[in-house]
């Protein structure tokens, strides 16, 4: 059964190809090479053991070789700066890759990042960690590009830091993003959170962040037939009717946003 993936239907505007060129051309002369050892990679790991397994990441096909490559032209084109971390890195990664794909390029390269970067994010935070020390001389005391508005109107957050809890899962504030229980791990110290894994589903989605912070997360309050939630904005709490998906207009700075209560 072929599966259908959240982000597949994104596409980039007309002249953003161009705008990426322009705006980070180092990466561009890479992102060919990434999303072709990609796509071997997800070739590979389709391949299954006895107990119905991915039989993991192989070392020699090309991917590390091109992932340390398209970091050092992150850190030619600004992307990435002195003292940045692995988990800051891999973000930058999951962005670019989906930028890129929406250019018309090969899905099935975005589900091997997606695999790496999710369902194996210990062993590509260690990997990013590697290849950070060893290139982080490159930064040479540069200030960071993310910023900069050519490079954020072709990077624009795909999620919000406002996530809501609901008995069955999460749910993204701002944006229509939804993660099963099943594809999460709530930890606790020394980083409480959620780890997003899609272990269940494999249902991928590139617009998720690998880690949500327990302090993004808030779970509605209940009263009789009212629910108190906080507004993904400005953070005042907001009184609304309860239903199972509700909307609600901030009173204080107008902000209107939909959620699921239960």
């Amino acid at each position: 059964m072929t599966l259908n993936y959240p982000f597949e239907h994104i596409r980039a505007k007309p002249h953003e190809l161009d705008l990426f060129k322009k705006a980070l051309p180092n990466i561009t002369k890479e992102m060919p090479e990434f999303f072709r050892t990609m796509d071997i990679a997800n070739k590979s790991i389709e391949q299954k053991n006895m107990f119905g397994n991915p039989l993991g990441i192989r070392q020699d096909l090309g991917f590390e070789n091109s992932l340390k490559i398209l970091l050092i032209a992150c850190f030619n084109d600004g992307l990435l700066t002195e003292g940045d971390t692995a988990e800051k890195a891999i973000d930058i990664f999951r962005a670019l890759t989906l930028k890129w794909y929406t250019f018309g390029n090969k899905l099935d390269s975005c589900l091997y990042f997606a695999y790496f970067a999710y369902s194996r994010h210990s062993y590509a935070a260690t990997l990013f960690n590697d290849y950070l020390k060893q290139s982080d001389f490159l930064a040479g005391g540069a200030k960071s590009r993310l910023d900069n508005a050519d490079v954020a109107s072709l990077l624009n957050p795909t999620y919000s830091k406002a996530w809501y809890k609901t008995s069955t899962g999460l749910g993204d504030k701002l944006h229509p993003l939804v993660l099963s229980d099943d594809d999460v791990t709530k930890t606790s110290f020394p980083r409480p959170g959620y780890q997003v894994h899609f272990r269940s589903t494999n249902r991928f989605d590139l617009r998720v962040p690998t880690f949500i912070e327990m302090d993004q997360v808030e779970k509605p309050m209940i009263q009789d037939t009212k629910v108190i939630v906080s507004c993904p904005n400005c953070r005042q709490k907001c009184r609304g009717n309860l239903f199972k998906q509700i909307e609600i207009a901030c009173p204080s700075c107008k902000t209107t946003w939909k959620q699921f209560t239960s």
